[in-house]
């Protein structure tokens, strides 16, 4: 996987083959989470959420929202911006994915 990467340019990764590895699984995950379409639903659930903060323990606590987590099966699609690590990430999880440039 020979991509370059352009500052500010973006790929288009797409799943290919289910995911086996639970780290290409969190891997993937963390990138999908920085495209805007795949992220929405957990943009439009933490915007619907309200804070209550209240003293527990002698502490404040505040509830916040559970993480949801993408449903990431062959077919998704995201587009995601270029920078060298992201080009570490993908190539490590490069047999589960293709990348193009976008």
């Amino acid at each position: 996987m020979a991509l370059a990467a352009i500052p500010g340019g973006k790929f288009k990764v797409t799943i290919t083959h289910q995911i086996t590895r639970e780290t290409a699984q969190k891997t993937l995950e963390r990138l999908f989470m920085q495209c805007k379409d795949a992220s929405a639903e957990v943009k439009n659930r933490t915007a619907n959420f309200e804070a209550k903060p209240k003293r527990r323990g002698g502490r404040i606590w505040t509830k916040y929202p559970n993480k949801l987590h993408l449903d990431l099966k062959e077919g998704t699609v995201a587009t995601i911006k270029a920078t060298p690590q992201h080009v570490k990430d993908l190539a490590s999880v490069s047999q589960f994915v293709s990348v193009e440039n976008a």
